[in-house]
């Protein structure tokens, strides 16, 4: 499937891909007084930690090799793109959200998202209704041609979708009014603020 191929190459492309625009712990929320989403599956960062070690030992070759002043060139940016893929399954699988292959553990990823997640009965709404459209996505597969320090790519796309979803179908009544938030919904084209 060419389609299917090209979007392969998107996926580690140096055009920062939307799923890649912000990091993911770092994506804050726009919906409700606290960032549910934040640290998705691991929110003491006990596996964080542990696999920040591990991604850093698998890419310490390739990193090496790479002049510091190529810090911006596309080679570097795949390389980061990589470790963020890297670091996101590990953490996925740690926590059980992930299966062997890093693929989604549906079953598990709902129950823990519907008891520590989404606890409010808005959230639970809203946070269902993102379950259920980011957990059927087809998400962009790995390269088939870059061989080289390959990882499971589906956790940080669901990471995403899951965001955006649950960012946009937010209540009227618990959107955040500041700058920032205005901008991130006009940059996702999410409803404003002002509309319900």
């Amino acid at each position: 499937d060419a389609g299917h191929h090209r979007r392969g190459k998107e996926l580690l492309d140096t055009e920062d891909s939307d799923f890649f625009r912000c990091k993911q712990a770092s994506r804050k929320s726009c919906c409700g007084p606290e960032n549910a989403m934040k640290r998705f599956g691991d929110k003491d960062k006990v596996a964080a930690d542990e696999c920040y070690a591990q991604v850093a030992e698998k890419f310490a070759t390739v990193t090496a090799t790479t002049p510091k002043q190529d810090l911006f060139s596309a080679e570097a940016v795949k390389i980061t793109k990589k470790k963020q893929f890297c670091l996101h399954e590990c953490i996925g699988k740690k926590n059980n959200l992930l299966t062997e292959d890093g693929s989604l553990n549906k079953t598990f990823i709902a129950d823990y998202a519907m008891k520590s997640v989404f606890k409010e009965q808005w959230q639970k709404q809203v946070g269902q209704k993102a379950l259920d459209k980011c957990l059927e996505e087809t998400y962009i597969p790995w390269p088939a041609e870059d061989k080289e320090n390959v990882c499971n790519p589906v956790y940080v796309q669901f990471q995403h979708c899951l965001w955006l979803q649950y960012e946009s179908n937010c209540p009227a009544n618990k959107i955040k009014i500041t700058k920032k938030c205005e901008k991130t919904r006009n940059r996702y084209r999410m409803q404003k603020s002002t509309s319900n």
